[in-house]
């Protein structure tokens, strides 16, 4: 699938993206995928740094959509019996393979990522819905909604025992309308949260979500 073509050696400064395990699912257009992190040496992370599914659309108007799982902490054997640590979220090497991914989907379409899991962003990003924050202000959420998507939500479907994992949603604009309004919507959000005094954050929680607020903000004026 050429769309998922275009990811495959991407470079994320000393890495480079790695498309492999593409398959087709049970249901037509669907396609499993996964993304690795390939090193100056050609060695590939153990586990994927994206697992999910993308799909190009279908009938009534549907356009193209991923879900996804996401994992931005990894080890490198560096050496014999020597493992090196690395996180995406360093020189914000995340957001640039969320543009990669968000570059993908066309206007209209939506993009799903999974937050149930054990890395600190997925932790940090439960614990801020929890306590009130919007979606757009969690830290899995700002880089959603900077890889071009202008409306967040937080997604949980029950459906009988298969919900899935819980998940933000982005939505991508179909339109400079709908622009507007998701934009709008967003800026709302952000505004009630900065006006919005509350003890239960902690004092570093408080200034990392103030600190996408403004960042946000500021993406929307500039349009």
């Amino acid at each position: 699938m050429k769309e998922l073509e275009i990811l495959n050696k991407k470079r994320l400064n000393d890495f480079v993206l790695y498309l492999g395990e593409v398959k087709q699912l049970r249901l037509s257009g669907w396609k499993g995928f996964k993304l690795y992190l390939q090193d100056r040496r050609g060695v590939l992370t153990e586990l994927p740094v994206i697992k999910g599914i993308y799909s190009a659309g279908g009938k009534d108007g549907v356009k193209a959509w991923m879900d996804l799982e996401y994992r931005e902490e990894f080890e490198f054997l560096e050496r014999a019996n020597s493992m090196a640590s690395f996180s995406l979220s360093s020189s914000h090497l995340n957001r640039k393979l969320f543009r990669y991914l968000g570059d993908i989907i066309p206007p209209g379409g939506h993009f799903m990522v999974s937050y149930e899991g054990e890395q600190k962003i997925h932790t940090m990003t439960f614990k801020s819905l929890i306590l009130g924050i919007p979606p757009v202000l969690t830290p899995l959420g700002i880089l959603i909604f900077l890889a071009g998507f202008q409306y967040i939500k937080d997604w949980y479907l029950a459906e009988g025992g298969h919900e899935g994992p819980r998940k933000l949603w982005g939505e991508k604009a179909p339109d400079a309308k709908w622009t507007e309004v998701f934009y709008q919507n967003t800026a709302q959000q952000t505004m009630k949260f900065l006006r919005k005094k509350s003890n239960l954050l902690s004092n570093e929680l408080e200034e990392q979500t103030r600190k996408r607020a403004k960042e946000v903000l500021k993406v929307i004026r500039r349009i």
